[in-house]
């Protein structure tokens, strides 16, 4: 295998904005898979990670492309070093810098793996497989998992993958129940659909892979999610459960969405989240206690439902409380983008 990798491969000259040089980038002619890698390049040390678990993949016939804004300075003698060809994106959506990837990739298969996440060895090896398996499938996802590390050094991201795990769950799911469930740190795609319903939507700051899962289904594609093509996904914390939220409002405005959370439980967790806020907000000018009543009533409520859907019956359960915060962010989060979008129309 390593002998027929060697012989398959070309020089490609590439002018790196970054550096302001002319660099030389090995790449594979005719790979099966291409890896796309969509970073800003200030993740430098979970970035380097990921790269590295792709270097073990025990299937060796792909290519990573790595899309970036920034170039990743402290990763240079990794990069020079590695079958990477790099690109710049100047654009600010993730789904504009995946869509050039896609363009410029050589595979049959197209995968997205984001940079704070890593790889099992047999990732690729198990996806190519199951494409092979099934030659109708367009879309192959799988869990993003939480690494036990974060877990035991950070209480936050230990509720927030929990829970976030939980809704996903360690069922095969197919075409309309796994629209959500597969996310874009995790997902693989047949070439030729990009060329059938179009790319990534990149007026979408976040939420734009769930945007194209839908399209996928509503064109008559089937989609597959598999729990056995994991990654690990290192989550960021509050600050980024906020801003992400902010982003996904043209995402949940849409219709499509709210048609789609009859199939989907993340997306009618969300509407009825926000409902239950809503209503919230709408006492505490009526009656003060009832308020109260309701909030203490909502925050048990939540507390048991966590830790009941993640089936966590250890010491453990007290870190519960803290996925209420998470949702919090996440809500103020979303009402802050909102803002934002109504505030920017009015300016137009």
């Amino acid at each position: 295998m390593q002998k027929e990798m060697s012989q398959s491969t070309s020089f490609i000259k590439e002018y790196d904005e970054s550096y302001n040089i002319e660099k030389t980038a090995k790449r594979v002619v005719k790979p099966l898979i291409s890896v796309v890698l969509a970073t800003k390049g200030n993740k430098e040390k979970l970035l380097e990670r990921c790269i590295s678990s792709l270097q073990k993949q025990t299937f060796q016939e792909f290519e990573i492309i790595l899309v970036y804004s920034i170039f990743p300075k402290g990763l240079s003698s990794l990069l020079d070093n590695c079958n990477i060809f790099t690109l710049k994106e100047n654009s600010s959506t993730l789904g504009a810098a995946r869509n050039l990837g896609v363009k410029r990739s050589k595979g049959e298969l197209i995968v997205f793996i984001d940079d704070d996440a890593e790889a099992p060895e047999n990732w690729l090896s198990k996806i190519y497989s199951t494409f092979q398996r099934y030659p109708s499938l367009m879309c192959l996802g799988g869990p993003n998992l939480t690494p036990s590390d974060d877990c035991e050094k950070n209480p936050i991201r230990f509720a927030q993958g929990s829970f976030v795990e939980s809704r996903i769950g360690k069922k095969l799911c197919l075409d309309k129940s796994a629209v959500a469930k597969i996310a874009g740190c995790n997902v693989a795609y047949r070439r030729m659909i990009f060329e059938k319903i179009g790319y990534l939507n990149e007026s979408f700051r976040s939420g734009e892979d769930w945007e194209f899962h839908i399209r996928l289904v509503e064109n008559g594609y089937h989609l597959r999610f598999d729990p056995e093509i994991l990654v690990w996904h290192h989550r960021q914390g509050l600050k980024h459960a906020f801003w992400n939220m902010s982003k996904m409002v043209p995402f949940f405005l849409s219709w499509k969405t709210l048609k789609y959370s009859k199939y989907e439980s993340f997306f009618a967790s969300f509407y009825l989240t926000n409902f239950l806020f809503l209503i919230l907000l709408i006492t505490i000018f009526f009656s003060p206690l009832v308020f109260a009543l309701l909030l203490i009533l909502s925050l048990l409520s939540h507390f048991i439902f966590t830790a009941i859907i993640t089936k966590t019956y250890s010491w453990r359960i007290v870190y519960y409380p803290l996925q209420i915060i998470v949702t919090l962010a996440q809500i103020m989060g979303f009402y802050y983008g909102l803002i934002q979008r109504v505030v920017s129309k009015f300016h137009h």
